[in-house]
This record gives structure tokens, C-alpha cells and sequence, in this order.
């Protein structure tokens, strides 16, 4: 039932009441009680009226909000997928990119809640005590910038190191590990943007020697430790 539709009948009632009334008390068919009474039931109808008026308003504005909530429920649900679908498809890529390099556990690549990360071994991209990206690293990053640069993506560029202190003339240009894996993530970031990946997009950070994901007492465990750890997040950038 519309509103217009209950207000319409409702005064046809009221009116025809009213009519009936004016005819039977001018008639003087009608006693003061009787007359009373049909006032208090045309009232109370046009009460009814109201309320049933005011629950269809109510249920009117409820059923369109509901479908508000439904629509956008949906858009996000569809917009989920399609980001899901777009990282899968740049860990796919990767996963190509690097075969050779997942062969031999030089570059391993995680796909995460929080995006995809990419972890490089120092030794495919650095001499050990340095910070220049060396032939093989430069070549290695080039092949990650083509696929990088075509993904919006936040891209974090993390430096670690093995808990072995800096020592002898290297100490001079790295007090400690913190400005040699700031160093090294620094080189990394500068060679992706000659390479086409948007300055916005890179943010090079420096761990030093925590977060180590082996044990540093023995050479293989500090090797996997020394490493660059690339992290695409899927978050806004904004580009100036």
C-alpha cells in the first residue's frame, strides 16, 4: 500500500462518516451517546490511518537503505577480486621472471595478506662488504624493474645484514650495519628508478642485523641473512 493510496481511502471513510453523522443527527435519528461514539471511531480510524502511514514510510526508507548496503556490499566484493586477481597475476610474473634464480635459492618470492615479497641473497647483487650492485646484480634488478614498473604497487626495499660487526677501513664509510643495509637498499632503489619505476612508489628502509631468518652462528645461516628483501604493497601511491 502506497501512502497516497492509504491517505485516499482513509478519506473516504473520514468523509463518509462525517456525512453520516451530519445526516442522521439532523434527522434526529441519532442519540448524544451514539453520536460520541461514531466521533471516537472515526478518530481512532484516522489514528490507525496515521500509524499504518507512518510504518509504510518506515519500511519504504529500511528496504532502500537495505539495497544501498547490498549494492555497495557487492562493488566491494567485486573490487576484492579483481585486486587479488592483479597480484596473483604480478606473482606469476615474478615467479617467471625468476626460475632460474628460485632454482638455485638465490631470489624466493612469498605471496602475503599484506602483497608480495621478494627476497634476494646478497650474494647475486653484492661483493661482500660493499654496496655497489655488482654485473649479475645489476642484470637480476633490470629484469625485476620491467615487471615492477608496470605495477602501482608501494614498493618496500629492505637491507639486512649477518650480526658480524663492521670492522677495519670499511668502518670508516659504515660505522655499524644500520648505513650498510640502508646502503645497499639505497642502491637497489636508485637502479629500479633509472629503470622505470616510479620514485613515488620506492621506499628504502634499513634492518640491519634484525630480523635475521637463520641463526648467525654458522656461514650459511649469516649468508641467508644478508639479503634484500623487495615488498610490493598494494596501497595507494599518490604520483606528483
Amino acid at each position: 500500500m502506497t501512502e497516497q493510496t492509504a491517505s485516499r481511502g482513509y478519506r473516504s471513510v473520514r468523509t463518509g462518516l462525517f456525512l453520516g453523522l451530519v445526516v442522521a443527527v439532523l434527522s434526529g435519528c441519532v442519540s448524544s451517546g451514539k453520536y460520541e461514539d461514531m466521533v471516537a471511531e472515526r478518530d481512532g480510524l484516522m489514528e490507525e490511518r496515521d500509524n499504518l502511514v507512518e510504518k509504510e514510510a518506515m519500511l519504504s526508507s529500511q528496504v532502500a537503505e537495505t539495497e544501498q548496503q547490498k549494492k555497495a556490499a557487492t562493488m566491494k566484493a567485486k573490487e576484492a577480486e579483481g585486486e587479488l586477481a592483479r597480484q596473483q597475476q604480478v606473482y606469476d610474473n615474478l615467479q617467471s621472471t625468476f626460475a632460474k634464480e628460485q632454482k638455485t635459492n638465490q631470489v624466493k618470492i612469498e605471496l602475503m595478506k599484506s602483497g608480495i615479497k621478494v627476497n634476494l641473497a646478497n650474494e647475486i647483487l653484492f661483493s661482500s662488504g660493499s654496496a655497489d650492485l655488482n654485473a649479475s646484480g645489476v642484470e637480476v634488478l633490470t629484469r625485476a624493474a620491467a615487471e615492477l614498473k608496470q605495477s602501482p604497487y608501494q614498493t618496500i626495499v629492505a637491507g639486512y645484514t649477518d650480526d658480524i660487526a663492521i670492522s677495519g677501513k670499511l668502518k670508516g664509510k659504515y660505522p655499524s650495519n644500520w648505513e650498510l643495509a640502508g646502503a645497499r637498499a639505497a642502491s637497489v632503489v636508485r637502479l629500479l628508478e633509472q629503470e622505470g619505476v616510479m620514485s613515488a612508489q620506492l621506499l628504502a628502509i634499513s634492518f640491519g642485523q634484525n630480523n635475521p631468518v637463520a641463526m648467525n652462528d654458522t656461514p650459511e645461516g649469516r649468508s641467508k641473512n644478508r639479503r634484500i628483501e623487495i615488498i610490493l604493497r598494494p596501497v595507494a601511491v599518490t604520483m606528483n
